[in-house]
């Protein structure tokens, strides 16, 4: 989202990361200032994100999908930007 000068990928509560490689829901990271996010299993970008009940109707995963070590669908995702901040470049109208 674009709040004035500054870029914020933070997620909301109820979102899930899905790892179209992994076929799992997993924990991710994000790549850059966008909504980008590189699995923590197998390091790859192929990551979906959506409410638990988009991704499992989307991609017609069971019920019984399984989850990477250390998720926790009762818990929402807090998925920070990365602790090496990028410099955004800032255009100026002429």
């Amino acid at each position: 989202m674009r709040f004035g000068n500054r870029t914020e990928n933070e997620l909301k509560t109820g979102v899930i990361f899905y790892c179209k490689d992994c076929e799992k829901i997993v924990k991710v990271m994000p790549v850059g200032r966008k909504f980008v996010y590189r699995c923590n299993i197998c390091k790859t970008k192929n990551v979906a994100f959506g409410t638990e009940k988009s991704i499992r109707n989307f991609y017609r995963l069971p019920d019984d999908l399984p989850l990477a070590e250390g998720v926790d669908l009762k818990q929402p995702a807090a998925i920070k930007p990365a602790d090496n901040p990028v410099q955004e470049k800032v255009i100026s109208k002429a």
